[in-house]
């Protein structure tokens, strides 16, 4: 706690709390709080002492601030981290999940009227078919807190797809991963697992996989061609129709996996599945995906 000059008035004294945080696993990130009593800081203090939970606050988006993060998107600068896994499918659905892009219609209405026609216009200039990344990214910056995992998600896609960092982009996929799924405990259980079956175990388990992964598909093409508007909802929303399907279909099958029609999607969508089921996806849902761009290729 320190006492210093007041922003408004240099003659009026304020009073400062500097306050360390940590989210789960995510790095330990500062706040300065002000206050214009020392009373007011110390009833803070006495509030939240070391160790307590505390409610971060987030104050209205000033002009500083968003020049700063323009600034540094502009610079193609964002906070790096240390190494990990390329791309991953999780950063996409986080953000479709906190309706900041979706798999069809791309960036949503709240981040397009955030940042501004003139801002997009800007960033497609800059980043080319990209400038979504760069917006969603803007957007974070300005609205989310830095322990969100769509601020995470957006961070993980802004290093990976503009700056072409893997090293930095693997950092925050794997906080992402961790922030949302637990990934440390269930890749140790997977691990054994995985020794208890044995290698004949495991390659009976990939193929009955294969072919879960390929009637899941099959059966997830069937919805849409009933109902082509709930391809609007996302592969999630039509795999929970097509999963009962699969169930009625081929019983013996989907006696095991039912619970595990997430990662089936994740794998198609990346191309785990193979590149004819990858090619289904897409076409299915409409989506063009992202590309690492050369620098000279950056440009509308």
């Amino acid at each position: 706690m320190h006492p210093l000059a007041a922003f408004e008035d240099p003659s009026k004294e304020a009073w400062s709390v500097f306050v360390r945080t940590r989210t789960g696993l995510l790095p330990e990130t500062s706040s300065l709080y002000l206050f214009e009593t020392e009373a007011d800081a110390k009833a803070f203090l006495k509030e939240h002492p070391i160790g307590s939970e505390i409610e971060l606050i987030r104050h209205e988006v000033d002009l500083r601030q968003i020049n700063f993060v323009r600034g540094s998107i502009d610079r193609r600068f964002a906070p790096r981290g240390g190494g990990g896994d390329g791309d991953s499918p999780l950063a996409f659905d986080v953000l479709d999940q906190a309706g900041l892009s979706s798999y069809r219609s791309g960036v949503s209405k709240l981040v397009l009227d955030a940042v501004g026609p003139k801002r997009i216009e800007n960033l497609k200039s800059q980043f080319g078919e990209n400038w979504t990344v760069a917006a969603v990214y803007e957007y974070c910056c300005l609205n989310l807190p830095s322990s969100s995992p769509a601020y995470v998600a957006a961070l993980y896609q802004f290093h990976y797809y503009i700056r072409l960092d893997d090293f930095a982009a693997g950092y925050f996929w794997r906080d992402l991963e961790t922030l949302v799924h637990g990934v440390e405990s269930a890749a140790l259980h997977s691990l054994e697992m995985r020794k208890k079956a044995g290698i004949a175990g495991s390659e009976k388990s990939a193929q009955a996989r294969h072919t879960r992964r390929t009637d899941l598909m099959r059966a997830m093409e069937k919805v849409a061609k009933n109902n082509p508007d709930i391809c609007e909802l996302g592969p999630e929303a039509v795999a929970k129709l097509a999963i009962k399907i699969c169930a009625d279909e081929s019983p013996a099958l989907w006696k095991q996996g039912r619970g595990q029609v997430s990662e089936y999607i994740g794998e198609i969508r990346r191309g785990e599945a193979g590149g004819e089921l990858k090619a289904r996806f897409e076409a299915m849902f409409g989506i063009k995906p992202l590309r690492r761009l050369p620098l000279k290729d950056r440009s509308a």
